[in-house]
């Protein structure tokens, strides 16, 4: 019997009907689409073909025409496998059975099952399983591993103490994962903040050694603003910069200036971490919660950098110091070597934390593969609890038949 073609997505289908085998009705071949016509121009720039098929182009592209083909090829292929993906997914989201670049339909009466046609009333009488197995309990791969975790105990509704052994491994390597991103969190943060802290101290270094009051303040206010907004919030940053700040707090107008600055610090800095709140709800919240809530913390640089940039929007002071204050500072701070001093220290601690932060994220990377570890673990359990599930429910099906 003569075919009737008509267009379907972007190639061309053939439809052929005539004697077929019971229960089977119209089949439709997914027909290439052409290459010339369908690819070319429209999904490719039509230079890559003119070169390919006609040595044409060939300059404007920087290809020669055998190296051009090869290209156009591999694309169309590409673009084709597409194409006929969509196809079958049309054809079973049309209770078609989708076989290599065909999709056959059942006949009138008849239904899909287990890749099929068969009578519908046979059909309603069948076991039917639950879960992505098939009537004869053997799992549906593609099925099962997309959709295995709503069958595992990897589920964060499900209690810590009720879930499975593997699960439990899975969440508490996932606790301590949690807890280690959080730590490196921290230390992106404070490399990033101390490297803030260093150019604003050099800044404040030349300003004292040209005597420029204005932007020697200015630095200073900054570094003070910084030190009182982070001190109680994490003890990576503690101990250098406090030195430079004690020395000006017992000078008259520095030191009332100052005060005004620490009154100013809301006690609860957005610098801290509340790393109780997030790792001590993993087991109870589960671990996508937990995650939320690391990365509801941003880009530890961002917040690093805007921390600092605050100081440009506070009201600090502009204390009119003396000549002989500035000469106390300078005495101090330059000739003693406490800003040499604080910088090298600084310096360091950045050295410190950068291979700490080098181990960490290794050390993240090898839990993240432990996770997987366990996660593959359940997933094996998984499989055989639902193959056995279902076992026993053919069983009594049939039993009962």
């Amino acid at each position: 019997m003569k075919g009737v073609k008509f267009f379907v997505l972007v190639g061309a289908v053939l439809v052929i009907s005539g004697c077929t085998a019971k229960g089977l009705g119209k089949l439709v071949k997914f027909s290439e689409p052409s290459i010339k016509d369908a690819f070319c121009g429209v999904h490719i720039n039509y230079q890559y073909c003119k070169c390919a098929f006609h040595n044409e182009f060939c300059n404007a592209i920087g290809m020669k025409k055998g190296p051009a083909n090869t290209y156009v090829q591999a694309e169309y292929k590409k673009w084709r496998d597409q194409q006929l993906a969509l196809f079958g997914a049309e054809c079973s989201a049309k209770g078609g059975i989708f076989k290599t670049n065909a999709c056959q339909y059942c006949a009138e009466g008849y239904t899909v099952s287990n890749g099929q046609c068969k009578d519908e009333k046979t059909v309603a009488a069948e076991f039917k399983p639950d879960g992505p197995l098939t009537a004869e309990c053997v799992i549906k791969q593609g099925e099962f591993d997309r959709d295995w975790k709503k069958y595992s105990d990897i589920d964060d509704a499900i209690p810590f103490e009720d879930r499975s052994y593997e699960a439990k491994q899975a969440l508490t390597v996932y606790e301590t994962m949690i807890s280690k991103m959080l730590e490196a969190f921290a230390l992106e943060r404070d490399v990033a903040l101390e490297k803030d802290m260093i150019a604003e101290l050099t800044t404040y270094r030349e300003a004292l050694v040209k005597n420029i009051k204005t932007n020697l303040l200015k630095s200073f206010w900054r570094l003070a603003w910084v030190t009182y907004s982070t001190i109680d919030s994490t003890r990576s940053l503690k101990g250098s910069y406090e030195k430079l700040i004690d020395e000006g707090e017992v000078l008259e107008h520095i030191g009332a200036a100052l005060k005004i600055i620490r009154s100013g610090v809301p006690p609860d800095s957005s610098f801290a971490i509340d790393t109780s709140s997030i790792t001590g709800k993993i087991k109870s919240g589960g671990a996508s919660v937990a995650l939320d809530a690391v990365e509801s913390l941003g880009d530890p640089v961002t917040v690093a950098t805007t921390l600092f940039q605050e100081t440009i929007t506070q009201s600090l002071p502009t204390a009119d110091i003396t000549e002989e204050e500035v000469a106390i500072l300078e005495s101090q701070n330059l000739k003693k070597g406490v800003i040499d001093e604080i910088l090298k220290e600084s310096a360091d601690a950045n050295t410190e934390r950068e291979a700490k932060l080098a181990t960490l994220e290794m050390e993240i990377a090898d839990l993240q593969k432990e996770v997987g570890g366990w996660e593959a673990k359940e997933k094996e359990r998984v499989l055989a609890s639902l193959e056995e599930s279902c076992k026993d429910q053919k069983k009594k099906f049939e039993t009962a038949q």
